[in-house]
């Protein structure tokens, strides 16, 4: 009986309650990752499936497939309580249109605030640097919550400057290089 007791403990400890069927589906397309981390923080019911956040990814889904997003691709996130939804943006390459994505929780438990960690978490450098008056560009440095760590910087503008603005991108190029060069990070 206390072998048996034993598994039942690793087990919930392994999948944090998930129903087996969708922890083992989840954690398969997972390894497919560069950096699979299966270890669940946190994870709640969707109206399609579930959400799971894992130390480096969010990710979503049922057994038919899953998407998952590390949380140093996301530059910026919120909760809506009224909604019960998870919002988030992710970071674009300059000139391209971001990319959002939204989910909602039946259930949201602990996801909301871990979902708001875990995204801070990635910021190693976050520096706003004008450009015109009031307006400028906030240079980030990411770190990948994965096994390699990696940094990724990214360059966001405020209201009233575009990528298409004459000498918008090449001032915000000088200003990432004078930035990357003050926090020196590998």
């Amino acid at each position: 009986m206390g072998n048996e007791k034993a598994r039942r403990s690793t087990w919930w400890l392994r999948s944090r309650g998930l129903p087996n069927a969708v922890y083992d589906s989840w954690q398969a397309s997972l390894a497919a990752q560069p950096s699979p981390s299966a270890r669940i923080l946190a994870w709640a019911t969707t109206p399609a499936g579930f959400c799971i956040a894992s130390p480096a990814t969010l990710s979503y889904g049922n057994e038919d497939g899953w998407k998952h997003i590390g949380w140093h691709e996301i530059e910026r996130g919120s909760w809506n309580a009224e909604l019960r939804t998870l919002s988030w943006v992710r970071h674009a390459a300059p000139g391209q249109a971001a990319i959002r994505g939204s989910l909602e929780l039946i259930e949201p438990g602990r996801m909301p605030e871990l979902f708001r960690e875990r995204i801070s978490a990635t910021i190693a450098v976050e520096t706003f640097v004008p450009l015109a008056g009031e307006r400028g560009v906030t240079i980030t440095a990411r770190r990948d919550l994965g096994s390699g760590g990696a940094v990724s910087w990214h360059g966001t503008l405020t209201r009233g400057l575009s990528w298409q603005t004459d000498g918008v991108p090449r001032a915000v190029d000088q200003a990432m290089e004078q930035v990357r060069a003050e926090y020196d990070l590998s």
